[in-house]
C-alpha cells in the first residue's frame, strides 16, 4: 500500500468518526431530553449515573459504590478510536495537571469501554498509560458495558461488522459529585483551560 492510498483510508475515517459524532450528540440529546416538560429538563442531571459493576485494568471487580467519597470524570470511548477519544481524553488529563493540587486530588479520572468485545483488561491497562497517571480504566462484558451505558444515557453501536469497525458513541466527559450525581458535563473538544476552570467553580 502506497502512502497516497494509507492518508486517503485515515483521511476517510476521521471523516467517517466526525460524521459519526455529529450523529451521537443527536441521539443522545433526543434521548436525554425526550420529555420536553420544563420539569424533565430542570431535572435532567439527575438522569445521569447510576449503579454498575465492572472491571478495572488491574482485573479487579469494582463498583459504583467503590467511588462514593470522590468526585469522578468519567469519559465513555474504546481504545482502537483513532482521534476523538484520545483527544477527550488528553483535554481530560491536562484539565486536571491544570487544577489546584488539593481539587485535583479530590478528583477520580475514569475511563469507560464501550466496546467490550476488543477492550480487555490488558488492552485497557496498557491504553491509559498514555494519560492521566491516576485514570483507572473500566470495562466488563457486554452486557455489564450496556447497563452502565443505560445509567449514564450513552449511545454507542458499532458502525459496521469489519474486524475494524469503528464504534459510534456520545463523547462527553462527565463531572460526577460524591455521590454519583452529574454536576457538569463536557462536550467533545472542551478548552482544558475552561474545563478546569469550570470545575474549580464548582468543587471548593
Amino acid at each position: 500500500m502506497n502512502n497516497s492510498t494509507s492518508f486517503n483510508k485515515t483521511s476517510i475515517r476521521m471523516i467517517i468518526s466526525a460524521v459519526l459524532l455529529l450523529i451521537a450528540a443527536g441521539v443522545w440529546s433526543v434521548y436525554l431530553l425526550k420529555d420536553n416538560t420544563p420539569t424533565a429538563s430542570e431535572n435532567r442531571n439527575a438522569l445521569i449515573g447510576g449503579p454498575f459493576n465492572l472491571t478495572n485494568h488491574l482485573n479487579q471487580p469494582v463498583t459504583d459504590k467503590d467511588f462514593l467519597g470522590k468526585y469522578m470524570m468519567v469519559y465513555f470511548g474504546y481504545t482502537y478510536c483513532p482521534d476523538i477519544c484520545p483527544m477527550d481524553l488528553q483535554i481530560m488529563t491536562d484539565a486536571l495537571h491544570m487544577l489546584d493540587p488539593d481539587i485535583a486530588g479530590q478528583i477520580q479520572p475514569v475511563f469507560i469501554s464501550v466496546d467490550p468485545e476488543r477492550d480487555t483488561v490488558d488492552i485497557m491497562a496498557e491504553y491509559i498509560e498514555y494519560f492521566h497517571e491516576n485514570l483507572i480504566g473500566l470495562t466488563g462484558t457486554v452486557e455489564q458495558i450496556e447497563a452502565v451505558k443505560s445509567e449514564y444515557r450513552v449511545y454507542a453501536a458499532k458502525a459496521d461488522n469489519t474486524p475494524d469497525y469503528i464504534v459510534d458513541h456520545t463523547a462527553y466527559t462527565y463531572l460526577m459529585d460524591k455521590e454519583g450525581n452529574l454536576l457538569q458535563h463536557f462536550r467533545h473538544a472542551e478548552d482544558p483551560a475552561e474545563m478546569a476552570d469550570k470545575i474549580t467553580s464548582l468543587i471548593q
